[in-house]
This record gives C-alpha cells, sequence and structure tokens, in this order.
C-alpha cells in the first residue's frame, strides 16, 4: 500500500483497481491481520464519521509499533429535516458555508444510499441522479436558509419546474465540492418566490458538471392546497371517464 492512502466505502467497488484507493472494509481487515503498518489514512466517499472513528480504534489496538495516521473525520451530513428527506442515508451534503448568495458545501454518500446502489454503471463513477439528487438537496437548504418566511411562517417549499444538466466529465470516489448561487426571477408574492439555481461540481479544483434549475419557493399551504386541488380533479376525471386539465 503507498503512503497516503484514500479510503471508501464498501458499496464502492472498482477503487481496487487503484492501488491508492481501499474501501473500508479493506483497510480494517488489513490493520487486523498485520498487512497495514504504515500509511496516512484519507477519508473518501462512502465513510461516514462514525465509521473514522471506529477506524482509529482499530489503529489504537493494532499497536504501538506501526506508524499509521489517520486525517480528519469526513464531514457529518445534514439533518434530513433539513433538505426534506424521509431516511437519513438519502442525504448527500455536508459542511455548508454561505457568503452572500453563494452557497458551497461538501458531497457525501453514505454506504447505504439508495442511488449508489442502484447505479446500473456498476458504480465505476458517482451516477448522474445523485448529483441531481444533490443539486436539488442544496437548492432546498439554501432557499430555506437564504430566504426564509416571515415571521411565524413555515419555511419555504421550492417546487421545480424546470432544470437542465451539463456533464463535463465523469466524477469519482474522492472528496466533491457543491457551489450553488440563488437568484430572484422575478416579484414575490406571499405565496410563492420566482427563483433560479445555478450548481457547480467541483472535484479537485475542477468544474466536472453544471446545473440549473428554476423553481418556485412556496408557502408551504399554498402549494399543498394546488397539489391537492389537482388531485382531486384527476380522480374526478378518472370517476366520470373524461380527462380534466388539473389547474
Amino acid at each position: 500500500m503507498a503512503d497516503r492512502l484514500w479510503v471508501v466505502g464498501d458499496g464502492f467497488p472498482t477503487p481496487r483497481l487503484h492501488p491508492e484507493i481501499h474501501t473500508y472494509r479493506d483497510v480494517v481487515h488489513a490493520l487486523r491481520v498485520g498487512e497495514l503498518r504504515e500509511g496516512h489514512l484519507v477519508p473518501a466517499l462512502g465513510v461516514a464519521p462514525g465509521d473514522w472513528k471506529y477506524l482509529g480504534q482499530v489503529v489504537e489496538q493494532a499497536g504501538r509499533d506501526r506508524t499509521v495516521f489517520l486525517d480528519a473525520p469526513p464531514p457529518a451530513p445534514l439533518p434530513r429535516a433539513a433538505v426534506l428527506k424521509a431516511i437519513q442515508e438519502n442525504v448527500v451534503l455536508a459542511r455548508p458555508r454561505v457568503e452572500g448568495t453563494t452557497v458551497e458545501c461538501e458531497l457525501v454518500v453514505a454506504d447505504g444510499n439508495e442511488i449508489m446502489h442502484d447505479h446500473t454503471a456498476e458504480r465505476q463513477h458517482l451516477p448522474g441522479m445523485l448529483l441531481i439528487e444533490a443539486a436539488i438537496q442544496a437548492t432546498t437548504w439554501a432557499t430555506r436558509t437564504l430566504y426564509p418566511a416571515g415571521p411565524e411562517r413555515p419555511l419555504p417549499y421550492p417546487v421545480m419546474h424546470a432544470c437542465a444538466f451539463d456533464f463535463e466529465r465523469f466524477l469519482f470516489w474522492l472528496p466533491v465540492t457543491l457551489r450553488l448561487t440563488l437568484t430572484r426571477d422575478g416579484e414575490p408574492s406571499a405565496e410563492r418566490q420566482p427563483m433560479r439555481s445555478e450548481v457547480s461540481y467541483l472535484q479537485q479544483g475542477r468544474v466536472a458538471a453544471t446545473g440549473h434549475f428554476a423553481f418556485q419557493a412556496f408557502d408551504p399551504p399554498t402549494i399543498h392546497a394546488i397539489e391537492q386541488r389537482q388531485a382531486r380533479r384527476v380522480v374526478e376525471g378518472a370517476q366520470s371517464g373524461s380527462p380534466t386539465a388539473p389547474r
């Protein structure tokens, strides 16, 4: 093994093709059986803060005759409620930083992330759908943080109505940064704010992909009422046998 080793989650199989990258399971095993005696371990995607803490315990138990050092732990993902997700493992953002109307955050991928595990390209690179999901979560967090509703009002609920993505190159298992900028796209009302977001994905300082969203930041009761009205018209149309146009 090389002096500097990147440690990725066990759900990323192809890093075994690269001598500098090893799965978490392989590193733990190598420490326990004495195959890994020196090196600087650096966390990559798929490794959680709890995993890194446990890895430190394994290093200590391995004995003082080894020179294995751990880099700083990986960032903890945002709470699922902050990005409107139901399952914590599907949160893919961490450590957001705000400067004006721009937000930067780190991509994180839990080893149990459902998009990663369902990737048809055998997880050789990060799925485009995972990157799109990251942009949605970043837009959600940024909107609710930078443009909160008035006093005693619920936080806004972003609803996208247009998007486009350009993928210039693949993104891999090493650290990825998202940079997002929000702008208003029209006059706001009490029920909604028309907005746009521009997202860039950077790996090793290079932009690998960009995304663009047009959306409405709704007052939650307003969008829930719109959704219910449209659903009611669809149900009534199905019952009557005649098509109806949801509004």
